[in-house]
């Protein structure tokens, strides 16, 4: 090797065991601070309880009413529910179109308009996701009775 590879040699040497020496150092302090020292009880149940306070509840309605009533609350994101007239409209051979007839010109039609989650891009251009396309999946009929999903 020349004289001048073993000088580069040398000196990545040097800042290779000097980064080590500063990053050894480094974590020693940081990791004496997160150590809880016996003496310092006090201090750690401090910290334990700001960390709670800084927590946020949320309040779900499902899980704080009593199962009787479960059946009958109101589901967060639920699809809405086709109204009582609309009994006899879907047609399994046709699927998605027996209610595009009416959603696609919702507001020449007086229905409501199709969320833009339905379809495969924000233009609508490229119509209805393919899951989607069968809509008495998610949006059964509202027959009005109570616990309509228990009843048998």
């Amino acid at each position: 090797m020349k004289k001048s590879n073993y000088f580069l040699f040398a000196v990545s040497l040097g800042i290779l065991i000097f980064a080590i020496v500063v990053g050894v150092t480094l974590f020693q302090d940081s990791s004496s601070e997160t150590v809880a020292k016996p003496s310092e009880p006090a201090k750690q149940e401090q910290k334990q309880e700001t960390a709670k306070a800084a927590t946020k509840t949320v309040s779900i309605p499902q899980l704080s009413q009593e199962r009787a009533e479960a059946a009958t609350m109101v589901l967060i994101s639920a699809p809405t529910l086709q109204p009582p007239d609309h009994a006899g409209r879907w047609n399994p051979k046709t699927m998605g179109a027996s209610c595009l007839m009416c959603h696609e010109n919702a507001e020449a039609m007086g229905a409501r308009v199709i969320p833009i989650d339905h379809f495969v891009d924000q233009d609508r251009s490229k119509g209805i996701v393919g899951p989607r396309y069968v809509c008495v999946t998610c949006h059964g009929l509202d027959t009005g009775e109570e616990k309509a999903a228990f009843n048998d």
